[in-house]
C-alpha cells in the first residue's frame, strides 16, 4: 500500500513540475515555441516521421560513439562526454516539442487569458493521456516523443524564407 501512495504522489508531484517546466519554457522562449507549434499544426505527419527517423539516427550514432568508450582511458571520456552532448540536445529538442504540443492543446480545448492556463491544460491532457496504462505508454507516447523532437528539428533547422512562406499561405 505504501508504494502506491508514494506512486501517486510521484505521478502528482512529477507532472505538477513537469508543467511548471512547461510554462517556464513557454515564457522564456516564445518564438521558438510558435514556430514548433506552427510545424506541428502545419505538418504532424511530416514531424512525425522526421522525429521517428532522427530518434533513430541518434540512436545509432549514440551506440557507435559507445563502443571506442569500451576501450577506457582519456578517450572513452570524450566519447561519453560526445553521447551525453547528444542525449542532451535530443531532450532540449523534445522538450521544446512538447511545450509546442501542450500549447496547441491547451488552445484547442479553448482559449484563455494567459499562457500559463494554455499550458497547464494542454500538460494536464498530455500528461494524462501518456498514462493511460498500455495504449498510453507503449503507442502514445511514442508517437508524441516522435512528433515533438520532429516539430522543433523544423522549427530550429528549417530556414526561414520557407517558414515564411508557409505561414504566409496559411494567412
Amino acid at each position: 500500500m505504501n508504494n502506491i501512495i508514494g506512486l501517486l504522489l510521484v505521478i502528482l508531484f512529477g507532472g505538477a513540475g513537469l508543467i511548471s517546466i512547461f510554462i517556464i519554457v513557454n515564457l522564456l522562449l516564445p518564438a521558438p515555441i510558435e514556430r514548433t507549434r506552427a510545424a506541428l499544426e502545419a505538418s504532424l505527419g511530416r514531424s512525425l516521421l522526421l522525429g521517428f527517423i532522427n530518434f533513430l539516427f541518434a540512436g545509432v550514432v549514440g551506440v557507435l560513439l559507445a563502443l571506442p568508450a569500451r576501450l577506457g582511458g582519456i578517450v572513452a571520456g570524450i566519447f561519453v562526454f560526445l553521447i551525453g552532448l547528444l542525449a542532451l540536445a535530443v531532450a532540449a529538442l523534445t522538450l521544446l516539442g512538447f511545450v509546442a504540443a501542450t500549447s496547441l492543446l491547451g488552445n484547442r480545448i479553448g482559449e484563455t487569458k494567459s499562457p500559463a492556463a494554455t499550458q497547464v491544460r494542454g500538460g494536464i491532457l498530455l500528461l494524462l493521456a501518456c498514462l493511460t496504462p498500455y495504449l498510453g505508454w507503449f503507442i502514445f507516447t511514442p508517437l508524441v516523443v516522435w512528433a515533438a523532437f520532429g516539430a522543433a528539428i523544423q522549427a530550429i533547422f528549417r530556414r526561414k524564407s520557407a517558414v515564411a512562406a508557409t505561414d504566409i499561405g496559411h494567412a
